[in-house]
Order: structure tokens, then C-alpha cells, then sequence
């Protein structure tokens, strides 16, 4: 008897930790906010309420369970990116965590890249569902034209998700602001 039990207990942590891993494959609703019509992705994690993003206005989403996409209009060569990452426990952003984590956000640039420096780190620069956050941001040349390229690391659980954008310098802030404007629509995170 305590055997079985033992053994219904095991499937369902497993099972519910299986369930835990948020896909980011998006469905694409609307929603209606102050008389306006909103594109609005929903995604599952397991969980009875959907995870929902509405993501900057005119922008091109495609996604994978691991990975969503996100394209500006009229600009090739600037790109958003979602991704979710498993962790093999819980972490913190503590002064070691965000060290090393700078270090790969600037170990990240393509190779080839010259002038790479680090422009900003912040922690918290947002909270996201009451989830912390660490932004890193860094510049870099590339086959002669400059980029900017920022992260934001968030913590959940056993995941962690990656926001990073990456585009021209000249058109970097005010496509990375909307960017991270668009993280405070995130529900159910």
C-alpha cells in the first residue's frame, strides 16, 4: 500500500512539474481595451487560466514552445525574442547571478563583433506579474553598422524567460522601450 502510494505521488509531481513549462506557440485572440481592438497571445502552461501578452502594435509574432519571435514593421533588421529556458532550480538575482549573467549577455554579440561594451544592468527596471527582473543592455558593431542589444532575465520557478531585443542603434530606443512597454501586459505569468 505505501508503495503505491509512493508511486501515485511520484507520477503526479511529475506530472505536474511537466505541466509547469510554459509553451510559447501562441494563439492569437482580441480583446477590447477602452474601445480599442487588441491583438492578444495566449499561451498555456498546464495551468487553468491561460498566460496572456499583448505585444506592440504592428508587430509580427511567430512562436515555438520554447521560443516566441517578434518583428517591427519596417525594420529587417531588428527583432524581438521571448524564450524560455529551464533552470535546474529556482534561482535568485543575486550579485553573482547578475555578474555572470552580464558577462553572457555580453559574450552573446555575433562573433566578428567589434567596440562591445556594456552600456546598462538594472534590476527590476519592471516587475512582471510581481516576478523580479535584471535588464541588461550592450552595444556593439557589426560588419561596420552598430546595435544595441538588451536582455531582461525574469525567474519562474524552475524556467527562466529571456526577453532580449536586438536592432540599429539609431532605432534601438524607442523599439526597445516599446518592447518593454509591451511586458507589463503579461497576465497569469
Amino acid at each position: 500500500m505505501v508503495h503505491s502510494l509512493t508511486l501515485i505521488f511520484i507520477g503526479a509531481l511529475f506530472i505536474g512539474s511537466a505541466r509547469a513549462d510554459l509553451q510559447l506557440t501562441p494563439k492569437t485572440t482580441e480583446s477590447w481595451v477602452d474601445g480599442a481592438k487588441l491583438k492578444v497571445l495566449a499561451f498555456s502552461d498546464g495551468n487553468a487560466k491561460d498566460v496572456t501578452y499583448s505585444p506592440p502594435t504592428g508587430w509580427e509574432c511567430s512562436g515555438s514552445s520554447t521560443r516566441l519571435t517578434l518583428h517591427p514593421p519596417r525594420k529587417p533588421q531588428a527583432e524581438g525574442t521571448i524564450v524560455r529556458i529551464n533552470l535546474s532550480q529556482p534561482a535568485v538575482f543575486d550579485d553573482a547571478t547578475m555578474k555572470t549573467l552580464a558577462a553572457e549577455v555580453l559574450a552573446s554579440v555575433p562573433g566578428g563583433s567589434t567596440d562591445v561594451a556594456l552600456v546598462s544592468q538594472e534590476k527590476n527596471p519592471l516587475l512582471i506579474a510581481r516576478k523580479e527582473t535584471f535588464l541588461v543592455i550592450v552595444s556593439y558593431t557589426f560588419y561596420g553598422e552598430n546595435f544595441q542589444r538588451s536582455m531582461m532575465f525574469l525567474n519562474r520557478g524552475n524556467e527562466q524567460m529571456r526577453f532580449q531585443f536586438v536592432s540599429h542603434a539609431v532605432d534601438f530606443k524607442d523599439l526597445q522601450a516599446a518592447f518593454q512597454r509591451s511586458h507589463s501586459t503579461w497576465r497569469n505569468l
